[in-house]
């Protein structure tokens, strides 16, 4: 009998869903907020109505299914027994005396918050899958299997890399004990070196900076903390400051007492309230301290764990700033981070663990993670438009439509482009993107201004041929994900200011043809006609919502826009 796994991000934001079948292939995996359009669905389950037709779609009906949770049980039911005990109730949380909603210190209300966020999921978990079961698949077995939550993120940095054996490292904001946690993968397994257990952690500590600057990490701004970085400068008051919030001994990360660290958090304020302190120049020194505790941890890892291989997920390894430095600045040679290190990732993660239990010691073959694993715009919804909607200046490029529309690039339209599957994680990879020249300096204020609606400090990113790579940035590495941020050489800034940040970096992504083919002819295309071996990419959405998920997502953002010209496939839209 066939076996499917259903991985199941439950956390109260980013939650997730994954498919995996007999064979241990992936065959989807998606973020909730994109079905939704709700960004990072908070406290949304990803088991909801959308399951039974995914089920349909993906699996056989005369099947056995196992439900895989990115969670230990007991994590989900000590959240719920905060609030049986009145601790996280909704009349606790409306009766506190502790008015400030922001940071994410132990016994604030704002871990309150989250722990009956939680307990509320709890109350849900799995309810959307067995619905699913008996109303798709009533004949079927099915069973629901609970994993660690750092060996949700470990399982799909290690299953999903490269390398046959790897160091793995997970740096969250928490996990079930703490938020570093430790292994060791080979041979298809992945063994416990160490778990860090504590309320120390660089990810919160990065969401209460976030708070501080003035941005939003519920909404995912931390992106902005580190775009706004580069506009500041180092204090060294408050890098003194920063610095005493971790220590290391003995190759563990300790921070300070709540009490302390309160007092810290509070005297950032007071001194942003005064004017001594800079808004830029706290996001500065905020994002180098994070950088090098990670870098410290990294170091500490090695010696603990030595190998030539590093793979890191967590939601922290979104920091693309710090990530970049990760090799060049730490004892292993190779880094591999997954399209989606934070908790969207572990759904798949969880799958992937479930599979590898029923299957033990089975290494996955050799492959290139591929990112393209969500929903598909259905061509019977483009023949319906085109039918139906009348909609004037479409025309229809079978087997041309990257040449075509490199000529538009190149003549400065902005594009919205789709292809094939979605991209699971964060960024836009070539699938789901708004595309640009990259040559026109004033290109990116007149994205932010146009299309995306958002502040104008933030950068866009370049994606390049790989066989260009060395030639654009000093100390070149493959970046498939966006996940890494290095330096543009100084002789080609110029070239393409637009994609080039006020410090002289850029997010990359290195695009191949085996990593995605009509991306590659497009950006081929460009360079033909410009000797530009890059493009200008950001996601397909506007500031504060998530990526487009349907047609009707894309043709409301191009519409509502200053997009010129949408691309879905082989058809294209000019206005």
């Amino acid at each position: 009998m066939k076996v499917y796994y259903i991985g199941l991000s439950v956390s109260t934001h980013d939650p997730a869903l994954a498919i995996v079948d007999q064979d241990g292939t992936i065959l989807f995996a998606e973020a909730t907020e994109r079905h939704l359009q709700y960004k990072r669905a908070p406290n949304c389950e990803p088991d909801n109505e959308r399951l039974p037709s995914l089920l349909k779609e993906y699996c056989d009906p005369d099947a056995e299914f196992v439900a895989a949770i990115n969670w230990r049980k007991f994590s989900v039911r000590s959240s719920r027994l905060l609030c049986q005990l009145g601790i996280t109730s909704a009349m606790a949380i409306f009766n506190s005396s502790d008015t400030d909603v922001r940071f994410n210190t132990p016994y604030s209300l704002r871990t309150k918050m989250i722990n009956a966020f939680a307990a509320s999921m709890y109350d849900r978990l799995g309810v959307g899958f067995t619905y699913a079961m008996k109303l798709g698949f009533p004949g079927s077995r099915y069973s629901i299997r609970h994993f660690p939550h750092h060996l949700c993120h470990a399982a799909l940095a290690s299953y999903t890399s490269p390398f046959d054996e790897a160091s793995c490292m997970i740096v969250d904001g928490a996990g079930d004990f703490g938020s570093f946690a430790y292994y060791r993968y080979r041979e298809g397994k992945i063994e416990p070196v160490a778990e860090h257990k504590g309320f120390a952690s660089l990810g919160r500590y990065y969401a209460d900076m976030t708070w501080l600057c003035g941005f939003n990490p519920d909404k995912g701004e931390e992106w902005k903390v580190m775009g706004y970085a580069p506009y500041g400068s180092l204090d060294s008051r408050c890098y003194e400051l920063l610095k005493s919030i971790f220590t290391f001994r003995r190759s563990r990360i300790h921070g300070l007492s709540n009490k302390t660290y309160q007092e810290i958090l509070r005297k950032l304020q007071h001194w942003l309230d005064n004017g001594t302190l800079d808004t830029a120049n706290l996001a500065h020194t905020a994002q180098q301290v994070f950088s090098e505790i990670l870098i410290e941890a990294v170091r500490n890892f090695y010696q603990l764990c030595p190998s030539q291989n590093l793979a890191m997920a967590g939601g922290c390894l979104l920091n693309s700033s710090a990530a970049g430095m990760i090799e060049e600045n730490t004892p292993f040679q190779k880094l591999y981070v997954p399209s989606a290190p934070a908790d969207d990732g572990t759904a798949l993660g969880a799958a992937l663990l479930a599979y590898h239990e029923n299957h033990p010691g089975k290494a996955p073959g050799k492959r290139f993670g591929n990112p393209y694993l969500g929903s598909e715009i259905p061509r019977v919804k483009m023949e319906q438009v085109i039918r139906i909607a009348a909609i004037p200046n479409l025309e229809h490029f079978p087997g041309t439509i990257h040449t075509e529309t490199a000529r538009l690039l190149s003549e400065g339209k902005l594009v919205g482009w789709i292809q094939g599957k979605a991209e699971f994680g964060p960024r836009s990879l070539g699938n789901r993107s708004i595309l640009a020249d990259p040559r026109p300096e004033g290109m990116k204020d007149t994205i932010n201004a146009r299309v995306k609606f958002r502040e104008e400090f933030r950068p866009f990113a370049p994606s390049i041929l790989h066989e260009f790579g060395q030639e654009y940035f000093e100390n070149y590495q493959e970046s498939p994900y966006m996940e890494r941020t290095l330096k543009f050489k100084n002789e080609v800034q110029n070239k393409v200011p637009a994609v080039v940040h006020v410090n002289g970096t850029g997010r990359l992504q290195t695009v191949k043809a085996e990593y995605n083919e009509k991306f590659h002819a497009l950006i081929r295309s460009f360079h033909g006609l410009t000797g530009i071996p890059l493009l200008l990419n950001t996601s397909f959405n506007v500031m504060g919502k998530p990526i487009i998920h349907s047609l009707e997502d894309a043709l409301s953002v191009f519409y509502t826009s200053g997009l010129d010209v949408l691309v879905v496939g082989d058809y294209m839209i000019r206005k």
